[in-house]
């Protein structure tokens, strides 16, 4: 079981990153309980709580982050399987993260699950999110099992996805080899 606060250890993060958020790691399994989760939430009980709900579920590694411009940096960096992201945060809110993401999943052609979480239960709220590219919207408080099986949905459907775009890729380099050498 893994639980790291970013915040709390900010001297070995780049350390237990590399170790957790190998962006080259590609892999066959899909034992999602392997998925890297990083929630980001300002509020330090709130965070904690999700990743021990996580953690209780099964999740080998939970990262938590308390504001969106780190969080940010980190996904661009080492990115995570699933972001757990709260709508409202400091610095950078969690609609501009959102739309960080999705534009450099695009630029790399790669997919993160981002499941937005929020006190604010308003329509527009959820709406906004959801059409910015959230793979879910959970309205807090959450009923703590709900809250990990939607998790766990989300990142077993990007692991599938991740593995589908990888093995796209070596199909289409297997094509250019060939189609290379029959030149």
């Amino acid at each position: 079981m893994t639980l790291l606060n970013v915040s709390a250890h900010d001297y070995a993060l780049e350390e237990v990153l590399e170790d957790e958020f190998d962006p080259f790691a590609e892999t066959l399994e899909l034992a999602v309980e392997n998925s890297r989760i990083m929630v980001v939430d300002d509020d330090p009980r709130v965070a904690l709580l999700m990743a021990r709900l996580l953690e209780r579920d099964g999740f080998r590694h939970v990262v938590t982050v308390d504001d969106g411009e780190r969080a940010l940096g980190i996904v661009l960096d080492h990115p995570p399987d699933v972001v757990v992201l709260d709508v409202h945060l400091p610095r950078l809110d969690g609609f501009e993260v959102l739309r960080e993401i999705v534009r450099h999943d695009g630029d790399v052609g790669r997919v993160t699950g981002v499941i937005a979480v929020s006190g604010d239960c308003s329509p527009d709220t959820c709406k906004s999110m959801l059409g910015a590219g959230a793979d879910d919207f959970i309205v807090r408080p959450f009923e703590n099992g709900d809250f990990a099986q939607r998790v766990r949905r989300i990142a077993h459907r990007t692991r599938s996805l991740r593995r589908a775009l990888g093995y796209n890729r070596l199909l289409e380099g297997r094509l250019r080899d060939v189609s290379n050498s029959s030149n």
